[in-house]
């Protein structure tokens, strides 16, 4: 489609050289003598113009009178002021106000050309970029945060405010499932970083230096198989946001880096010399108690502060009442159109069902039961033999302790605690044998051993 240029200058021997050179180059030009010729075209919805190119002195207004008038008219536009040499001051002080660029007349059409080029491919790219901004927003809308119970409403609340302190980290923190990277995303959509990138990396599927390659980049030769350089996430993020999910995987050495990061915004590429800055938010999540790794020296406390800034916590849906249903009804929606089929919702009884249910994996868990329901239903509704919900003896009951011979623990633990009580009553138990036949019956090496022992401070169990 041809684009359209609209010129206006009170002299119409301009207005007719440019629609004849223009219109052999394959625009549509339209020219006018008077601005407020331009401003009525535009009422009567003649359509709008791809680039305005305007002289700035005329007699009825001038250049940045009429932008100013555009600008009321909602006509997000180029705008290209054209100026005597005498007047260049003034052009340059309407492109402080939003005009594109000017040109000197006598004008010279080459430059004239390659001028409107740059405006129309800049142009373009922003509207782009406005369109994807626009149709995000409508995929991850704040409403798009489902449910009426009290911590959800919360957690709407807090988005709506944090939407405009763009600058700002945020913590998200809740139990696997409860959507943590949905609500950074969201917060992402709806703030004015919403038309640059969007980038997350899970730090607990990473081994710690590939981890610090991705998000700090690396020079050619950094490392073995360094054979070009690579810009790390941060710099690829650089005007939006990245969001670093189970950020307590990340290891001591490499958080000291991440706040460095976030004290000065400037950081260096592995094997590189030169500081490099870049403007991102920094979004985290984590299911795990933060301030019980930073109590057990396993995270940094100065950057569980820095990081710690606003905290939003995700409930978990056994926590929402009714909300369990409302969402429910969602995703029953979002698989009929995925599906094709028709399914109006749950049995009464299917309902109670839901709601007695205590969710262990959240809404990631009820939309993989809803999804296997919809797949094997027979009726317009789904009934409670349709819902395969995972056993409560398996997956509720986390406080029940397991284990034998007098060491237990409980199914919330995570392996690291584990591991630690059970290397302390190991020890406790077997304090007349040697650390080498110790070892030996735990499946790991005499020094193993010693660094776990010094690594979970259990110094103070046996003195050898």
């Amino acid at each position: 489609m041809s684009k359209r240029i609209f010129v206006v200058d009170d002299e119409p021997k301009i207005g007719n050289l440019f629609s004849n050179v223009l219109e052999r180059d394959g625009y549509d030009v339209d020219a006018f003598v008077n601005p407020n010729s331009l401003l009525e075209a535009l009422d009567e919805d003649s359509g709008e113009p791809d680039v305005v190119v305007t002289d700035m002195i005329m007699p009825q207004m001038d250049g940045v009178e009429l932008m100013k008038h555009l600008d009321e008219r909602d006509l997000d536009v180029p705008i290209i002021i054209m100026t005597a040499h005498s007047s260049v001051q003034t052009a340059v002080e309407a492109m402080r106000q939003g005009a594109f660029h000017y040109l000197e007349k006598p004008v010279n059409l080459e430059e004239m050309r390659a001028l409107l080029e740059k405006a129309i491919e800049l142009y373009g790219a922003q509207q782009e970029l406005k369109q994807i901004k626009t149709e995000k927003q409508k995929q991850y809308p704040i409403e798009g945060i489902l449910g009426e119970s009290d911590p959800v409403v919360e957690v709407r609340e807090t988005l709506e405010t944090l939407c405009n302190a763009s600058n700002t980290t945020v913590l998200f923190t809740g139990e696997t499932g409860t959507g943590k990277n949905l609500a950074a995303q969201t917060l992402h959509y709806n703030s004015p970083r919403a038309e640059e990138a969007f980038t997350d990396i899970d730090c607990a599927s990473l081994p710690d230096n590939l981890l610090e390659a991705e998000l700090f980049g690396y020079e050619e030769g950094a490392f073995t198989d360094a054979r070009d350089s690579k810009e790390g996430l941060i710099e690829v993020a650089d005007g939006g946001t990245l969001f670093l999910d189970e950020i307590d995987s990340m290891s001591l050495a490499l958080q000291a880096k991440l706040l460095s990061f976030l004290e000065s915004r400037e950081f260096r590429r592995l094997g590189g010399v030169e500081d490099k800055s870049a403007d991102v938010r920094i979004l985290c999540a984590t299911n795990s108690d933060l301030e019980k790794s930073v109590q057990e020296d396993e995270f940094r406390k100065d950057l569980f502060f820095r990081i710690n800034v606003v905290n939003v916590k995700m409930p978990p849906l056994r926590s929402m009442g009714d909300d369990v249903l409302l969402i429910g009804r969602h995703i029953v929606s979002e698989f009929n159109r995925e599906f094709g089929s028709d399914v109006s919702g749950f049995t009464n009884a299917a309902r109670e069902k839901l709601l007695n249910h205590t969710w262990p994996g959240n809404v990631r868990e009820l939309r993989n039961v809803i999804e296997r329901a919809m797949i094997f239903v027979e009726g317009d509704q789904i009934e409670t033999e349709d819902l395969t919900l995972a056993p409560p003896s398996r997956l509720d009951e986390r406080e029940q302790p397991v284990g034998n011979n007098g060491f237990q623990f409980a199914l919330g633990q995570t392996l690291k605690d584990v591991e630690k009580a059970y290397i302390r009553r190991t020890l406790e138990t077997r304090a007349d044998d040697s650390y080498a036949d110790i070892a030996d019956d735990l499946g790991i090496s005499k020094k193993t051993l010693w660094d776990k022992r010094k690594r979970y401070d259990l110094d103070e169990v046996v003195d050898r």
